[in-house]
């Protein structure tokens, strides 16, 4: 298998469309399987369980996003570091980041996981799980705690592979993750009658085996670079998490949206509300995934340019990818806006009315987001690719944080339900505002450099 450090050509001087397609195209098909798996796992569950189940699982869902948080802000801080040492060949810094970002996310895996089960109803309550919600969000809670470890490992596992130069074994893997998952949950839920543990317990078997072969790779001693062979060095590891900050914080943004909107159309609306809300968002995440697949893609490959000072060949990329995430949110609008309906209707049939009306009239305003998250997503990635984590905090608290925190306090006042769901594409559109600033401000200093 080719190696990252065989590359270098392809990185530095081939055509940015030749890039994308070996780094972007295969993060994009496996985000889209990730897209699927949890749209069909939504529709099981709304389908065969019920509102009640489906909206005790996105209780849980900001959750297990604050530990994923931790996951990407070792990963894809260490992953920049990684690509940033291949492209300035330094090897040693490569091997001792990939080293040090796995024993980090060993320590706080294993630590999360017991700390959860300890306290898992106390939490699930505090989430805002009512008694209707309360059972099947506490079994959901259940079912993937014991596997907080292998789930976040596989993620690290996978984007080491993407930094490493193995972008297409990274797909194979994570589709076969997904596949594996999706039949898991079918046997689980539809088979056996587990009902939402059932759905979690898939998930966490299906990233079990994934990380067993990523690890064929990763663990591998026998590579230039393996997870085993470096050093836990300290400098190494703020350093990975001043740079995957940015991610973090997105991540923890987007959770911490969730939980707010849940707990505003609970009062709002009660638990219909919240099932509507949630069929909205399994919609939505599908689109975003697209835009993530793009980004996260990208980001080894501005790292090592920007390590090997390709200045101009990193804002061309990253102009490049501006056109593709613009083009792509405006194919998504349009088909929700047209076909909205149908996307609602997997999750709920006839017997559920007001949830169907609920969520299709959140759709068709929420679907705004689509025309200005995915060029977000790519300024949050890009800064993050090249080490400026405090630009990248900033847009991602305002979109996920700030902005929601204000239309939604404000906004349903005047406009009932429907502000909470005017309150997502606002957010986006004024984050977006200030992100082009910073953006101008980087590609400024960039050109200096160039110059000097």
């Amino acid at each position: 298998m080719k190696s990252h450090l065989d590359d270098r050509d392809l990185l530095e001087r081939s055509p940015v469309s030749q890039l994308f397609l070996k780094y972007a195209l295969p993060s994009v098909v496996t985000m889209l399987f990730f897209g699927i798996q949890n749209l069909i796992d939504g529709v099981v569950v709304g389908n065969h369980l019920g509102p009640d189940a489906l909206g005790g699982v996105n209780i849980i869902l900001p959750l297990f996003s604050a530990i994923m948080v931790i996951a990407l802000v070792v990963g894809i801080g260490s992953q920049t570091l990684v690509s940033m040492g291949l492209g300035e060949n330094n090897l040693t810094k490569a091997q001792d980041a990939m080293t040090t970002g796995f024993w980090s996310l060993v320590l706080v895996s294993l630590v999360a996981m017991v700390s959860l089960l300890l306290f898992a109803e106390p939490l699930t309550q505090l989430m805002g799980a009512d008694e209707r919600l309360l059972p099947h969000a506490l079994a959901y809670f259940k079912g993937l705690v014991p596997f907080i470890l292998p789930i976040t490992l596989c993620f690290y596992s996978d984007v080491m592979l993407k930094a490493l130069g193995h972008p297409k074994f990274s797909m194979i893997i994570m589709s076969l993750v997904v596949i594996i998952n999706l039949v898991l949950s079918l046997y689980f839920v539809l088979g056996i009658g587990m009902g939402t543990m059932g759905a979690s317990l898939a998930t966490g078997i299906a990233f079990t085996i994934g990380l067993a072969m990523s690890a064929s790779l990763t663990f591998n001693l026998k590579q230039r670079l393996s997870m085993l062979k470096g050093r836990l060095r300290m400098p190494l590891l703020i350093n990975a998490v001043y740079n995957g900050s940015s991610e973090g914080v997105s991540e923890l943004a987007a959770a911490i949206s969730i939980l707010i909107i849940n707990l505003t159309v609970v009062k709002m609306l009660g638990a219909d509300g919240v099932a509507a809300f949630t069929a909205i968002n399994y919609i939505n995440f599908v689109g975003i995934l697209l835009f993530l697949g793009i980004s996260d893609g990208l980001i080894p490959v501005l790292s090592y340019n920007y390590g090997a000072k390709n200045y101009e060949r990193v804002k061309h990329i990253f102009r490049f990818a501006a056109m593709v995430s613009m083009g792509i949110g405006l194919v998504v609008f349009i088909a929700l806006q047209g076909f909205g309906e149908y996307a609602i209707g997997l999750f709920f049939d006839q017997s559920n009315a007001r949830v169907f009306e609920l969520a299709l009239a959140g759709l068709h305003i929420s679907a705004f987001v689509f025309l200005m998250n995915g060029i977000n997503i790519l300024i949050t990635a890009y800064f993050t690719a090249l080490g400026q984590a405090l630009s990248s905090i900033i847009v991602a608290a305002l979109r996920g944080v700030v902005f929601v925190v204000i239309g939604v306090a404000l906004l349903p006042k005047f406009l009932g339900i429907n502000g909470v769901w005017i309150t997502i594409p606002l957010a986006e559109l004024m984050a977006l505002g200030v992100a082009c600033l910073l953006v101008l401000r980087v590609n400024k200093k960039f050109t200096h450099l160039h110059e000097s």
